[in-house]
């Protein structure tokens, strides 16, 4: 039996008070005088028995009046057998390991094992426990089944022994998708049958670092089991210097260089964004190229301080370089950063229309374009000036074409089967002629196009610009996207344009300015405006040249297999059966993992950064796989903005607190069920009762 309350036990103690009662002799409270004894001295009656019970019945009943009243008061229950064993009390625990490349640090991995050798060892007997490691993916290393199917001894040696062979590998964080797929885990959980168990809700252990560099927000749109708990268990190293570098491509635009398009990049340098972590105790470190046999080609040595970030120029590679290296910080795992040297590529940019030899020069739309930086280092571009539209123009060695005059049924046809294999065509309608209403409505395919000269009072401008257009697109940054300044003194009015037709940015008047229409594989656009002085600003603003590097960056072909990957997306399937590693750190890879990867004995996904080659059609191509920026930021998120994103968190009570919670909640019950306390007090009312009795019977 046990109580509810069994500090009330104590008042079973009032059972002495009858004994004590009986035990007292009574002495007689009056005298009654006698004349004849009136001369003689009183003398006590002599005892030969101090204390003596004369009426046992009655005692009895009082004492057990009492002691069932007591009783009453400690709300009596009776347990099963089954429920006061502690091995039955069982706790479903899911624990999810980071192994990404932050966790390569010194003494991370160590410390994560320490951590998870405490939740082992805080297992109960009846305790389900899964495993499962993360990085970009979560793979399972233990299973509720292994841990149901094996006893507590066994367990916590398959447990340890799981996680023999892993080690992080040289890929990115993606904290949400692993947090997501333990919920779903969770949710999904079917725990073993045990009679009267105490079953907790399931509870998820996180043994990470917490970079703020993974991905994170992906939580926010998921829906959170209300029953379910995080407990975070970070591990915490202090501060980390760490410094890593980003080659930028050549026509990309910087903080530092978006303002100055008209001096190009310089053909013998390379543009290198240099970051600093916000926690860095240190702000020197020194930039390498490196070739092949890891031989130091070029360095530089740079400063930057804490949280802040650089774009270096450097001296272009040589061919022999395929790795940028940043030394002086505290962390190696993103210090390198893969890179392929390529020869220029040649190409040639078409202008049919005017010739700025022939007129003057700032009326020449050609002239403008002339003193445009289009070449950089992985390209040289010449222009030609075309009296006609030829015929078989390659799109790879001439991707665009210029028209600044209006052209011929014949010409317009040749320029739609230049689109449609891949090739852009972009018509400047710098004048009014009559013309351009013929070249512009058998372009477009819009049989009820007209044109004419708009109305300009004293200046339009443009609105309505589609800034996710790659037109506009590096233009869209708010430091970059004022175009207010840029006025046009001539437009031409475009109207009964084909559905179609995508209009990119509009005059203030509502006409449209830059229109756009794809055929097969490529583009024909049409600018309403000219960009030479009489016409507008536009040539001598700012914008001018960064709009035109995106008209010629947007006719460049597509690569049929992309040029740059990153470690943890996934490998075309043209690339995967004849993939292979260069050069790279291929031992951090888990080969557990790239083996649960595999489809048809081919690799999912890119494991480890490094230098790959595949074969393609015409050959062999090589290409570099790098880590995310993302994965570089190791500054810890709060525990506390899990919260925001939707995740609940442990409260920080301990088990064995929730343990004695959950006991005092089911003894309860129980003893609500039994109702115990009623006879108790039935039977000390009864008890009361005849004690009545025998007193009344003793008179």
């Amino acid at each position: 039996m046990s109580f509810l309350f069994p500090l009330y036990l104590a008042g079973a103690a009032a059972i002495g008070l009858p004994i004590l009662f009986h035990l007292i002799r009574r002495q007689p409270k009056g005298n009654v005088p006698f004349s004849s004894l009136m001369f003689l001295r009183p003398t006590p009656p002599r005892l030969t028995r101090r204390s003596r019970l004369d009426n046992w019945p009655l005692l009895l009943c009082r004492a057990l009046a009492l002691l069932f009243l007591a009783a009453a008061f400690t709300r009596p229950f009776f347990r099963s057998v089954s429920s006061t064993e502690v091995d039955s009390e069982r706790q479903p625990v899911i624990v999810a390991i980071d192994t990404s490349a932050s966790m390569t640090r010194p003494g991370m991995w160590r410390d994560a094992m320490n951590l998870f050798g405490e939740v082992v060892d805080g297992l109960n007997p009846g305790d389900e426990i899964a495993v499962l490691t993360f990085d970009h993916q979560p793979k399972v290393r233990f299973s509720f089944e292994q841990s149901r199917t094996s006893s507590p001894s066994e367990r916590d040696a398959l447990l340890r022994s799981s996680l023999d062979e892993v080690i992080p590998r040289q890929v990115p964080t993606d904290f949400a998708e692993a947090l997501i797929f333990c919920a779903e885990m969770a949710s999904s959980y079917e725990g073993s049958q045990v009679s009267d168990a105490v079953d907790q809700p399931v509870r998820v252990v996180l043994i990470s670092d917490m970079q703020s560099g993974g991905d994170w927000e992906s939580l926010r749109s998921f829906d959170w089991p209300e029953s379910l708990r995080l407990d975070v268990r970070p591990l915490d190293r202090g501060a980390w210097s760490n410094a890593w570098a980003n080659v930028l491509e050549p026509s990309r635009l910087d903080d530092e260089d978006a303002a100055d398009f008209s001096s190009g990049d310089d053909m013998n340098q390379v543009r290198v964004r240099v970051s600093n972590s916000q926690d860095s105790r240190q702000s020197r470190f020194e930039l390498a190229w490196l070739s092949e046999n890891g031989s130091v080609a070029e360095s530089r040595p740079t400063n930057i301080v804490g949280g802040e970030s650089q774009v270096v120029r450097l001296k272009a590679p040589t061919e022999s370089v395929n790795r940028l290296r940043v030394s002086g910080d505290d962390v190696e795992f993103d210090n390198l950063r893969y890179l392929i040297v390529q020869d220029a590529k040649e190409y040639e940019l078409l202008v049919v229309g005017d010739d700025p030899q022939q007129q003057d020069a700032r009326e020449s739309l050609a002239y403008y374009l002339e003193r445009i930086p289009f070449g950089n280092r992985s390209r040289t571009v010449t222009l030609t000036n075309l009296e006609s539209v030829e015929e078989d123009v390659l799109i790879e060695k001439s991707p665009l074409f210029v028209v600044t005059r209006p052209c011929d049924a014949g010409e317009v046809d040749r320029l739609k089967r230049f689109a449609e294999t891949g090739g852009t065509v972009f018509f400047v309608v710098a004048d009014d002629q009559p013309a351009w209403t013929g070249t512009l409505s058998s372009a477009f395919e819009s049989p009820s196009l007209e044109l004419d000269a708009a109305d300009v009072e004293d200046y339009s401008m443009l609105s309505e610009i589609k800034f996710r257009h790659p037109l506009f697109g590096s233009l869209s940054d708010p430091q970059f996207n004022d175009f207010s300044k840029i006025r046009f003194w001539k437009h031409r009015r475009i109207t009964g344009l084909n559905e179609k037709v995508d209009i990119v940015a509009a005059f203030d008047t509502g006409d449209p300015a830059v229109m756009q229409r794809s055929f097969g594989d490529g583009k024909i656009m049409a600018m309403a405006a000219g960009w030479q002085p009489s016409e507008s600003q536009l040539a001598l603003s700012t914008k001018f040249i960064p709009l035109m590097l995106n008209v010629f960056e947007m006719s460049l072909p597509r690569e049929k297999v992309q040029q740059r990957y990153f470690a943890g997306d996934r490998i075309p399937a043209e690339l995967a059966t004849s993939l292979r590693l260069l050069t790279g750190d291929d031992d951090v890879a888990d080969p557990d993992v790239r083996g649960s990867e595999e489809v048809a004995g081919r690799p999912k996904y890119f494991d480890c950064p490094g230098i790959y080659e595949c074969d393609v059609p015409n050959g062999k191509m090589t290409f570099a796989v790098n880590l995310p920026e993302s994965e570089s930021h190791l500054e810890p998120i709060d525990v506390s903005e899990l919260e925001r994103l939707g995740v609940l968190l442990e409260d920080g009570t301990t088990r064995e607190v929730k343990l004695a919670d959950a006991r005092q909640q089911r003894d309860m019950e129980l003893e609500d069920n039994q109702k115990l306390w009623q006879w108790c007090l039935v039977a000390a009312l009864a008890l009361i009762a005849g004690e009545t009795l025998l007193v009344r019977m003793a008179k």
